[in-house]
């Protein structure tokens, strides 16, 4: 036979405990309250840090490939509050150079980056751009098929240009192609010139895959107000160098883009310092 259960007796609280179980029970709820509430829907970190593209003007260097020939590019482009733009383009193409005004409009895009349409001489191209914590561009990329080229993007303040804004020294880096037997090749420079009103005497080393050059140079440079310029050198090997430029209004150095037609290059070259003539042995 099973045994009888033992009788279950009930010890009710002393009011006391009863009444701090409520408060400790009360003062989970509240604690607990924001995990037991709907979850809430949080921004994007990625936008919350993002600015409005920036209206200004700006000095653009990229290069790449266009419908299989090597491209270099130069715009001067003027960003407005209504979303339009407009522009210079300077650009080398295969062994054609040319250049254009052009307009267009900009429009922004989620994750802090900005779709930039642009109208050259009745052709369209379409890009994109990356902004950065002020909604300034930094780094573009055209998206068209059949198209490689990225950009790099500088601050242009809105101020006249002179020669003088590049006196000191300047170095630089670059990767370009030039026509050799009947074909585009690779080839490497870097440089370190000296600048003072306008002239510039500098060294360049340059390898052309089997082969590595230096030779000395010396040029001059015509800086119009609008920041665009024209350089001419020749080296000391006797060959001609001829350029496009645009000067940075901040005296950071200048941008460059190779006119010659055997030659594709662009190049950012970076100003260090001031310096005196004396100094850098002018």
């Amino acid at each position: 036979m099973p045994l009888p259960k033992p009788p279950v007796t009930f010890f009710p609280l002393p009011s006391y405990w009863r009444r701090s179980s409520r408060r400790l029970a009360l003062m989970v709820l509240v604690g607990l309250g924001p995990a037991l509430s709907a979850p809430r829907a949080t921004a994007n970190p990625a936008e919350a840090t993002c600015s409005a593209p920036r209206p200004g003007r700006y000095a653009v260097m990229g290069g790449g490939i266009l419908q299989g020939e090597p491209t270099a590019r130069l715009l001067l482009e003027t960003w407005n509050r209504d979303g339009s733009l407009k522009g210079v383009r300077l650009e080398r193409r295969g062994r054609t150079y040319r250049e254009s005004s052009y307009t267009g409009r900009l429009r922004p895009l989620t994750n802090c980056r900005v779709a930039i349409e642009r109208t050259y001489l009745n052709a369209v191209s379409t890009s994109q751009a990356v902004l950065d914590l002020q909604g300034r561009p930094r780094h573009s990329l055209g998206i068209l098929p059949d198209v490689l080229m990225v950009s790099r993007w500088f601050v242009q303040p809105e101020q006249a240009c002179t020669a003088s804004l590049l006196d000191g020294v300047v170095v630089s880096q670059q990767r370009g192609k030039d026509w050799r037997e009947q074909q585009w090749q690779f080839n490497g420079v870097v440089q370190r010139e000296q600048w003072r009103a306008g002239a510039v005497k500098g060294l360049a080393i340059s390898s052309y895959g089997p082969t590595v050059e230096e030779a000395t140079y010396r040029g001059t440079i015509e800086v119009q107000p609008d920041c665009l310029a024209t350089i001419k050198q020749t080296d000391s090997l006797g060959k001609p160098y001829n350029y496009r430029a645009i000067v940075l209004a901040d005296g950071s150095g200048y941008l460059y883009l190779q006119t010659d037609p055997d030659e594709v290059s662009v190049a950012y070259l970076q100003r260090l310092s001031g310096g005196s003539a004396a100094q850098s042995g002018w």
